[in-house]
């Protein structure tokens, strides 16, 4: 098998592709916790939690919230598949904090009971909105 020297990545959401680049080295928030992608990785399928999506080009750092979803990845490529996806420029961190505050109350609200789809759906609001905070603080300390 020849050596790859770089990862083609692939983030796709319902409205069509997102990120499309060649980079050094990908990591990602998968359910069962962090994990990185280096040149010539064995294969790899997981599930996606909200999180930071982090890849390097040349020495150079970036950064995306990613939302739940797949990815599927190799020796050459990594495609994520999500439905949420932003970029640190995109993000507004004072209405993303707004949004956060609202939805941390909505689950306070649920008491003990931590379950059912609508408690899901509140708890991945306030992951979603924990990731583009942290992606906007990390670009800023680039």
């Amino acid at each position: 098998m020849a050596s790859t020297e770089q990862l083609q990545l692939d983030v796709v959401t319902p409205t069509g592709s997102v990120l499309s680049v060649k980079v050094d080295s990908v990591q990602a928030p998968s359910v069962e916790g962090e994990f990185g992608v280096l040149p010539n990785h064995l294969p790899l399928l997981a599930a996606l939690k909200c999180g930071l999506l982090v890849w390097e080009v040349e020495g150079k750092r970036k950064v995306a919230a990613i939302g739940p979803g797949f990815v599927e990845g190799g020796p050459d490529k990594v495609l994520l598949l999500t439905d949420l996806y932003a970029t640190p420029e995109k993000i507004k961190p004072d209405s993303v904090r707004q949004e956060l505050t609202k939805a941390e109350d909505a689950l306070r609200q649920f008491d003990e009971l931590y379950e059912g789809p609508e408690y899901t759906e509140l708890q991945r609001d306030v992951d979603w909105a924990i990731a583009r905070l942290d992606a906007y603080s990390a670009a800023r300390a680039v």
